[in-house]
């Protein structure tokens, strides 16, 4: 059995992106699949804006969104470089998502 976690691999278990939802009154959880149009990309690291309740990923060809309440991910801005992003930070306070590429430094992408 393969356990890679890639969905091609476990096509019943299929996704990169879940919400989980936890009750600690019932020691219960649920999980949503968020992936949607993301196909087989492998996702680093997500952020969620809590001002917007925007979804912010990083993957192996850069910065995605899914804005609150969508059904499909999009580039997050213009601008930003199509490399291999292993972390996000946002700082709420000053609306900045900060984006750690692999080769291209330390992106920043003030939110609107």
């Amino acid at each position: 059995m393969d356990d890679s976690g890639w969905p091609h691999a476990r096509p019943r278990t299929s996704g990169h992106v879940f919400d989980l939802l936890f009750s600690a009154a019932s020691s219960s959880a649920r999980w949503t699949n968020r992936a949607y149009n993301l196909e087989d990309q492998p996702i680093s690291d997500v952020v969620r804006d809590p001002t917007t309740g925007d979804l912010y990923a990083s993957s192996d060809f850069g910065v995605i969104r899914l804005a609150a309440g969508a059904t499909a991910w999009t580039e997050a801005a213009m601008g930003l470089p199509h490399v291999a992003v292993y972390g996000l930070t946002l700082s709420a306070d000053s609306r900045t998502l900060c984006a750690a590429t692999h080769g291209r430094g330390l992106w920043t992408l003030t939110l609107s």
